[in-house]
C-alpha cells in the first residue's frame, strides 16, 4: 500500500527556547512527514528566524507562514489551508513526538480504514524554569486527547470543522468534543508518543484558566447535544488497538 501524504502543522508564538528541538522531533521521524507548515503567530521574539534558519538546512520541506498574532487556533486553520497532505499532524513549539509516531500511527489509520484519527499516549513533564534540558515526569503516560498526540484523515475537518478562532485557549477541546458527537471511529493506542512539557510559558499554563475554558467547551458541547434531534445517535466510537503487537505481527509476517 502506497504510503499517505503527512503534512505536519506546528504554530508558534514567541517559542524560540524550545522550538528547534520540536522540529527536530518532526524531522527525526522513521517515516518523515512530506511537509512542514510552521505558522508564526506574529512572534516578537527569534521564532521566525529559528523556523528559517532550520528550513534551509531541513530534508522535509518547510513552509514558513507570518502573520499577526491571532491564536493557536487561527494559526492551526492557516496552516490547514496551505496543507497538502490526506493525513494531518499537529505539533506544538514546546512539545517532543517519539521517533516512531508516524510510523505507527499511519500503519493503524492503514490497519483501520473507516477510522478518521488515531490517538496516542502522552508523557507530561515538569520543565526547570531556568534550564530547557533538566525536566521531570509528571504521573503516568496516557491519552490527554491533545491534537499532538494524533494523527488526522484530512476528510475529519470537513466533518468536524477547523479550530474556532474566538477562542484563546482549549480550543483544541472544544474541537475535540465537536468531533466526539459525530459518527466516526477514532483509534487510541497505549504507545507513548509526545513528550507534553509544562512550564510557565505555556498558553495552558494557568490551571485555574484552562479548567474554566474546558467547562466552558463542555458546557457548550452539552447544549448542542440537547438541541440535537439525533443526539444519541451522534455519538463517535473509540477504538484500542495494541500498535505494538500489532508491528511485531507485520515484522513476523514479512520475516515468512
Amino acid at each position: 500500500m502506497n504510503e499517505p501524504c503527512i503534512s505536519v502543522i506546528l504554530p508558534v508564538y514567541n517559542g524560540e527556547r524550545f522550538l528547534a528541538e520540536a522540529i527536530q522531533s518532526i524531522l527525526d521521524q522513521t517515516l518523515p512527514p512530506d511537509e512542514i507548515i510552521v505558522v508564526d503567530d506574529g512572534s516578537t521574539d527569534g521564532s521566525a528566524e529559528i523556523a528559517a534558519q532550520i528550513k534551509a538546512a531541513s530534508p522535509v520541506p518547510i513552509q514558513l507562514i507570518q502573520q499577526s498574532n491571532q491564536g493557536p487556533a487561527a494559526a492551526r486553520n492557516a496552516g490547514l489551508q496551505h496543507a497538502v497532505g490526506s493525513f494531518i499532524a499537529f505539533q506544538d513549539a514546546d512539545d517532543l513526538w517519539s521517533a516512531e509516531k508516524l510510523a505507527t500511527q499511519v500503519a493503524l489509520l492503514q490497519r483501520y480504514p473507516n477510522a478518521y484519527a488515531v490517538i496516542g499516549y502522552s508523557q507530561i513533564v515538569l520543565t526547570d524554569p531556568d534550564a530547557v534540558g533538566i525536566t521531570t515526569p509528571y504521573g503516568q503516560p496516557g491519552p490527554i486527547l491533545l491534537l499532538q498526540e494524533g494523527l488526522f484523515r484530512r476528510s475529519i475537518f470537513d466533518l468536524v470543522g477547523q479550530f474556532d478562532p474566538r477562542l484563546r485557549g482549549d480550543e483544541d477541546v472544544e474541537w475535540f468534543l465537536h468531533l466526539l458527537e459525530q459518527p466516526v471511529e477514532l483509534i487510541i493506542h497505549p504507545d507513548v508518543v509526545l513528550t507534553y512539557r509544562r512550564h510557565t510559558e505555556n498558553l495552558t499554563g494557568s490551571l485555574a484558566g484552562s479548567r474554566h475554558q474546558f467547562l466552558l467547551a463542555l458546557q457548550r458541547s452539552v447544549v448542542r447535544r440537547r438541541q440535537s434531534p439525533q443526539a444519541n445517535a451522534r455519538t463517535a466510537t473509540v477504538t484500542f488497538a495494541n500498535a505494538s503487537s500489532f508491528r511485531q505481527d507485520e515484522e513476523k509476517n514479512g520475516s515468512t
